[in-house]
């Protein structure tokens, strides 16, 4: 019976060791997706930061790229979307924008110049994107 215990008690460790190793091996997995997304977010941000802004800097474009632009940025706190003095990217902003469309003010093959500049709105630095039609 001695042997046939100290089997048992082998086995029982070898199945105890082998439970831990797994679950060590699926933590790290699980530490390792959440790192990864988190970098994945954090690298999209950073991209958007760098990479989204000049398509609108010193360029022109079209009466469909301002009305997509405001739909873009609606209501995004770190972006202000100006056309005629007016912040396109809010609700009545975009019932502005869409009530130059409707009546004629604004078509999508209009040609708008389009800036981006940094500027600070209560201690807060943000985007502000103006279109200037021409």
């Amino acid at each position: 019976m001695g042997e046939s215990a100290n089997r048992a008690i082998m086995l029982g460790v070898g199945i105890l060791i082998t439970v831990i190793i797994a679950s060590s091996i699926f933590s790290l997995f699980s530490q390792a997706k959440n790192v990864f997304s988190e970098v994945g977010k954090t690298n999209t941000d950073i991209m958007k930061g760098f990479g989204e802004y000049p398509m609108y800097n010193n360029t022109q474009l079209t009466g469909l790229d301002l009305i997509n632009c405001a739909n873009k940025y609606y209501e995004d706190n770190l972006v202000l979307v100006v056309f005629d003095g007016t912040q396109l990217n809010t609700a009545t902003g975009v019932e502005y924008v869409d009530n130059l469309y409707e009546n004629g003010n604004i078509k999508y093959e209009d040609k708008f110049f389009s800036t981006v500049e940094d500027i600070e709105v209560d201690g807060v630095e943000k985007k502000q994107i103006t279109f200037t039609k021409m």
